[in-house]
């Protein structure tokens, strides 16, 4: 579910001794009152208790340690830029969206703001502009967390920090679009114009590789992966529905069973993907064309 390793290093500072008759992280659940889900399997692994409301990790550094880790922190928020007609009634197009999602708590939620220009090239999103650094209202209303100061910390940070490297995208689809709404051919002739894009496409691949490593196990993927081996994307559009190909060979092949996977869980969270991610899936799982990997 999560890299434990990666959580327990990366919040090293919050650890706290433990004393207890034994030293064994695995044999705990007792004195925490909570549920062994990941046992250690060597001494210098990590042993996962959970609550109800958080994660215990124990291992050993020094003697053995604990560190908690509420589950209401391990949020992942996606900003993206929406330019293409995705079955919404509204906003209109463009809009921004960000997208929150909490693995440990089953929670999701989505922000919509519609993106407009005005006549002073100014850019808002909502009832704002990006040079007021000022987050319109986001209640989030169905997230147990939302009014947790750290992740509204994090949300603010996103408004501030990663929105306003939108511009550049947003300019360009106002530039190219006339008073009747429907973009114009897009020219990129500009060498140094197309390595910004293909740039910024590699990070938003990269962050949505990251939160998909976390909301899909090994297993999983290597079911996605088995099934990518025959399926081509030839065009952009095309690479929306990736569940429905996957429900196809699991249908056919039995593939769940082969990979120990459970297929109605999978299919619920391939569907809930955003194009976005569904796009990541496949640059992280598709083979090499063959022209890529030869010698």
């Amino acid at each position: 579910m999560y890299d434990w390793d990666a959580l327990w290093h990366e919040h090293e500072g919050y650890r706290t001794g433990f004393a207890v008759h034994h030293n064994d992280a695995n044999l705990l659940a007792d004195e925490l009152s909570a549920k062994l889900m990941k046992p250690a399997q060597h001494p210098t692994d990590v042993a996962v208790y959970e609550t109800p409301d958080k994660f215990i990790l124990a291992g050993h550094d020094d003697g053995l340690q604990l560190l908690e880790v509420f589950k209401h922190g391990l949020f992942d928020i996606t900003l993206r830029l929406v330019t293409e007609d995705e079955g919404l009634d509204e906003p209109a197009l463009p809009y921004v969206e960000i997208h929150v999602d909490n693995l440990a708590t089953e929670e999701q939620s989505v922000w919509r703001g519609a993106v407009s220009r005005d006549e002073e090239g100014r850019i808002w999103v909502g009832n704002r502009t990006l040079e007021e650094q000022v987050m319109p209202a986001m209640p989030f209303d169905e997230l147990s967390f939302t009014d947790n100061a750290h992740f509204r910390d994090e949300l603010h940070r996103v408004w501030q920090e990663d929105l306003p490297q939108l511009k550049p995208l947003i300019d360009a689809w106002f530039d190219h679009t006339d008073l009747s709404g429907a973009a114009e051919p897009h020219h990129y002739g500009d060498e140094a114009r197309v390595q910004q894009i293909c740039d910024r496409y590699a990070e938003i691949v990269r962050r949505e590789q990251a939160v998909l490593s976390r909301q899909f196990s090994d297993a999983e993927l290597q079911l996605i992966a088995h099934v990518l081996k025959n399926v081509r994307f030839e065009e952009a559009a095309s690479c929306r529905g990736v569940w429905l190909a996957v429900e196809t060979c699991m249908i056919d092949e039995e593939l769940d069973q082969h990979f120990k996977v459970d297929g109605e869980a999978l299919l619920l969270k391939m569907k809930n993907l955003s194009y976005s991610q569904e796009v990541a899936l496949i640059e992280a799982l598709s083979p090499l064309p063959a022209s890529s990997t030869a010698a």
